[in-house]
């Protein structure tokens, strides 16, 4: 939380000499840069996908030893969440800004695993379980973007990297599963499952990576419209591998236990910004005067 309140307070600083001093409009500066740094704010959101990097493979359930149930994971763009966040950004120089864009991210991801146990010699007669589960973490995030901007005529395009801090603020996992006895041609279902479990204690409270990107920004006067695509390169284990089993409504109620996971996410983000500084494109109209005809 140190951190956070480091960073408020550095915007506020920058934000007060925004108001203050005033300056040309999207980064155009003059001699004097810290002086005249102008202040932008706005919005963005959009649609994210996630992959795991998977770092360690942990079951509850074994079949045969040559039929264990590993996870088979779903592919990214199975994987659809969504994130928002408010948008403050200063230019440093005249092509290159600074942003905080604090917001709230829901990231999902999904697998199924697939486990038989047969009975006694006859490889014919068997139970099989089945099971789908999709897993939903939320993050309040603080991400620091650095964007660099290069000349265009009607839409200026930009690079971009970014750090980012999410804070874990809930979790939720969703299971269907059935049971199924297999005998001969003959297949005889059980039981079908679905359930719904608080899956909070899975994770651990921090995420942290980069998140390289580009984008473009189509000017509108004092307004700018943004549309942007990053991939979030999460460092950490997210998992928290001291409570891995002490779900009893995941691990004994969904026989399902976390592997050990960093998060990558591809991020999608349209959004619109507003140039707060007293020099704002677009607000200067220009009188033009008229002579009287004779």
């Amino acid at each position: 939380m140190r951190l956070h309140l480091i960073l408020i307070m550095i915007l506020m600083t920058i934000s007060h000499g925004s108001w203050v001093n005033g300056s040309p409009p999207y980064g155009s500066m003059s001699s004097d840069p810290l002086n005249n740094l102008n202040l932008i704010v706005g919005f963005r959101g959009g649609a994210n996908f996630s992959q795991p990097l998977i770092l360690e493979r942990y079951d509850v359930l074994q079949g045969q030893p040559a039929n264990p149930a590993e996870k088979e994971y779903d592919p990214m763009f199975s994987n659809l969440g969504y994130q928002y966040a408010f948008l403050v950004m200063v230019y440093l120089t005249k092509g290159t800004s600074l942003s905080f864009e604090p917001g709230i991210a829901a990231y999902r991801y999904g697998y199924h695993t697939q486990t038989s146990w047969t009975n006694g010699s006859d490889p014919a007669d068997y139970i099989e379980y089945t099971s789908m589960h999709k897993n939903r973490v939320n993050y309040l995030e603080f991400p620091l973007v650095l964007r660099h901007e290069f000349s265009g005529k009607k839409v200026i395009p930009f690079v971009s990297i970014g750090f980012f801090y999410g804070l874990m603020i809930g979790a939720e996992k969703q299971m269907e599963s059935s049971i199924t006895r297999y005998s001969g041609t003959v297949a005889i279902p059980y039981e079908n499952i679905s359930s719904i479990s608080n899956n909070s204690s899975s994770y651990i409270h921090s995420r942290i990576g980069i998140s390289p990107g580009l984008g473009i920004f189509y000017p509108l006067g004092p307004v700018k419209l943004m549309l942007s695509a990053d991939f979030g390169l999460g460092f950490n284990n997210i998992i928290n591998e001291s409570q891995r089993y002490g779900n009893a409504s995941v691990s004994a109620g969904m026989y399902d236990v976390q592997d050990d996971l960093k998060l990558g996410t591809l991020n999608i983000h349209i959004g619109i910004l507003f140039n707060t500084g007293s020099n704002q494109a677009g607000k200067q109209v220009e009188c033009i005067s008229f002579k009287k005809r004779k």
